[in-house]
C-alpha cells in the first residue's frame, strides 16, 4: 500500500544480511486513538448536495503519484459512504463545492538502511520497530462561505526481526494495517468537517 516502499527498505536491507529467515516477516500495528467512524452518527442534510472530490497522496510533503492512485478509489468510497453528500465526482460540480483530501506520510523513523542491515546481521535476533506518522488535511470549499479545514493526524507501527510491537495492540498483515489507517484517518478527517461546517444545513 502506500508506504509499502519503507517496508521493503527495511526488509531488503536487512536481506543483504540474510537471506533466509521466518522471523524477518514485518509485523504491523495500528495506534488506538482513532478507532472507527460510525457514519450512522453524522449529521446528514434532508436535501444533501453535490460535491468535487479531490484526492492526493504526499511522502514527506511531496506529491506521490502511484500512492495517490492507489488511495483515491478508497477515499472515494468513504465519502460515498459517509452520506453527506448527494453524490460525489471528480469533476466539477455546478454548486462549486470541493472536498479536498491530502494525506501525507511523515516517517518518524529514520535510516531505515543501517536499521535493516544491523537486523540481518544479528539473524533477527535484535528486530527493530519503524513508525509511520499519516497527516489527514481535508478542506471543503463552499462558494459563499469560509473555506473549512481539518487536520487528523494517526501512528502505524511496523516491527521486524525480534522486536515487540506496542502494547495492547493487535498485530497484522502490512497492507491490513496501512488500509485500516487509512479508513481511520479519512473518517475521523469527515466527521470532524461535519461537526463544523453546515454540510447538513
Amino acid at each position: 500500500m502506500f508506504n509499502a516502499k519503507r517496508a521493503a527498505m527495511l526488509i531488503g536491507a536487512a536481506s543483504l544480511a540474510l537471506s533466509l529467515s521466518a522471523c524477518m516477516t514485518p509485523h504491523s500495528y495500528v495506534d488506538a486513538k482513532l478507532g472507527d467512524t460510525d457514519y450512522a452518527t453524522l449529521k446528514k442534510s434532508a436535501t444533501p448536495q453535490p460535491v468535487q472530490l479531490l484526492v492526493e497522496f504526499q511522502t514527506k510533503g511531496v506529491p506521490n503519484a502511484r500512492a495517490t492512485d492507489y488511495v483515491r478509489s478508497h477515499v472515494f468510497e468513504q465519502v460515498v459512504q459517509s452520506g453527506l453528500f448527494s453524490q460525489v465526482s471528480y469533476d466539477p460540480v455546478p454548486s462549486g463545492r470541493k472536498l479536498s483530501v491530502q494525506i501525507n506520510n511523515v516517517p518518524l523513523t529514520d535510516n531505515l538502511a543501517a536499521k535493516g542491515f544491523g537486523v540481518g546481521l544479528t539473524f533477527g535476533a535484535i528486530g527493530t520497530m519503524v513508525t509511520d506518522g499519516y497527516e489527514c488535511t481535508a478542506s471543503y470549499v463552499e462558494p459563499g462561505h469560509e473555506p473549512v479545514t481539518k487536520v487528523v493526524k494517526h501512528v502505524l507501527y511496523t516491527t521486524i526481526g525480534n522486536a515487540s510491537g506496542p502494547e495492547g495492540l493487535q498485530s497484522m498483515p502490512l497492507q491490513q494495517a496501512s488500509d485500516k489507517v487509512l479508513r481511520q484517518i479519512v473518517g475521523r478527517s469527515l466527521a470532524e468537517l461535519d461537526q463544523s461546517t453546515d454540510i447538513a444545513q
